[in-house]
């Protein structure tokens, strides 16, 4: 019968021979797994010694990495780290992507100012799992050393790092990821906190008073935006991308119930700026939020004559003509304006875009529970295999808009009362009354419900 030959990773007798005193070389035919064949030879000073040594780098030689046409065993931690990134961008431009544009720009970021500089230049071959855990020591040592800790960013480099060495383990340019075994310290998480009553209304009037004192001033006109937007956000507890990115075919105004319908967001991309992304931040997000009545007055009050479907409820520019810009304010120039109009009312670092959204989700969660809250918010709600493939998903987010009307009573009622106290005291009547550090209890009856209001005091905000 013929010899059928080897198959790839197998290899042919060990033929050992004496080369001379005290030397024996075992010889090998290996056949490699890319078809090629290859002979194996170590010279040792016993027959037996020498078999093993063949044994050994048969062993060796068949585990070894032999990389792809574009990776390398020796190839560069930073060549992997870039290859990695370019290929993650491609995917972002998919149908359905599984990693979107900006979220690619964060990782590049990432790598470029804590992997590279380390160990950017290390050949994939050069890398240990001691090695790796040195690097991540270095970024915590850092944070220890600054104004923040670095440890949500070490978890993070982790993370990316991991995944460009399990996309060099894809290419065959290594075995195994050394950084799997790195330990990372456990990210604390993070306290909520809502905005009180007297906030809110000190943030309503910044913002109102920060419109008023530019008319008649040089520069743009006033257009109420900011203020619109501000209630917009309290009013939906919609991110300040999805305010901006509204367009007014998706505005409801008229009707027994008001409504706007989240169907994109605004979004940074490298190379592209900021650009209207037609999707949500994600698929829960896609949703349809009743307006309260004060976030109906403020839309009113800045809503143009006739306008065109995709026109941008908050364009960049309104001309003297009526006219306006097709594209929307970037999310940079209202935190800018907002923070002018917190420097004139001395409210400095007080109140920030998303904590309004915090703001919503409490008093939402406390009054209706945090399902409705979730909702609202456009968060996903696991309910395990049943919620995946069984319910349908409401797009309409539950009414939620008489808890934030009055929520904006309150708070104005609040905040008249503090204001009367506050004049008191500057005449030299009465000491001033402290702010609120509760969402204010009250009571109030309707005709269908009596509306429970709980109290807060000295109280963490928290879901």
């Amino acid at each position: 019968m013929a010899n059928p030959g080897l198959r790839p990773g197998e290899h042919g007798e060990i033929f050992i021979r004496e080369v001379g005193a005290n030397k024996h070389e075992a010889r090998v035919r290996l056949r490699l797994f890319d078809g090629s064949t290859t002979f194996i030879a170590r010279t040792r000073s016993t027959r037996q010694s020498a078999r093993l040594a063949a044994q050994a780098e048969i062993e060796q030689v068949l585990n070894a990495p032999t990389g792809s046409e574009d990776l390398q065993a020796d190839s560069k931690v930073g060549l992997a780290a870039r290859q990695w990134i370019t290929e993650l961008r491609a995917q972002s431009r998919w149908p359905n992507p599984p990693v979107r544009p900006q979220t690619v720009d964060g990782y590049e970021l990432l790598l470029g100012n804590h992997l590279i500089p380390v160990l950017g230049k290390k050949k994939l071959n050069e890398l240990t799992t001691a090695m790796c855990q040195r690097w991540i020591d270095g970024i915590i040592e850092r944070g220890r050393s600054g104004p923040h800790d670095l440890i949500w960013t070490a978890d993070q480099a982790k993370f990316c790092f991991t995944a460009v060495l399990d996309r060099a383990i894809r290419h065959d340019a290594m075995r195994m990821n050394p950084v799997e075994k790195v330990k990372t310290p456990r990210p604390s998480t993070p306290v909520p906190r809502a905005m009180t009553v007297i906030e809110i209304y000190r943030l309503r009037k910044a913002v109102r008073d920060w419109e008023a004192s530019r008319i008649g001033r040089p520069g743009p006109r006033p257009t109420g935006s900011l203020p619109a937007a501000v209630d917009l956000m309290l009013g939906t507890g919609l991110r300040i991308g999805e305010v901006l990115a509204l367009q007014w075919g998706e505005v409801s105004l008229t009707g027994p119930r008001p409504t706007v319908a989240v169907v994109a967001t605004l979004v940074d991309v490298k190379g592209e700026g900021t650009i209207r992304q037609t999707k949500a931040k994600t698929d829960a997000g896609e949703r349809t939020i009743v307006l309260p009545r004060f976030a109906v007055d403020a839309l009113e009050a800045i809503r143009p004559a006739s306008p065109e479907p995709t026109t941008p409820v908050f364009p960049s520019r309104s001309f003297r003509d009526g006219r306006v810009s097709c594209k929307p304010q970037t999310t940079h120039n209202v935190r800018r304006t907002l923070r002018l109009a917190l420097d004139l009312a001395k409210m400095s670092g007080e109140v920030h875009p998303h904590l309004l959204r915090k703001t919503v989700a409490t008093y939402v969660a406390r009054e209706r529970g945090a399902g409705d809250a979730a909702s609202v918010l456009g968060h996903k709600i696991n309910a395990g295999v049943t919620g995946k493939h069984y319910i349908e998903r409401l797009r309409v987010a539950p009414d939620v808009s008489d808890v934030l009307e009055q929520l904006v009573e309150i708070a104005e009622e609040e905040g008249a009362k503090w204001e009367a106290a506050k004049e008191r005291r500057l005449k030299g009547q009465a000491a001033i009354l402290p702010a609120p550090t509760i969402l204010a209890a009250t009571e109030r009856a309707t005709a269908s419900r009596t509306v429970k209001v709980a109290a807060m005091v000295e109280e963490v905000s928290g879901w």
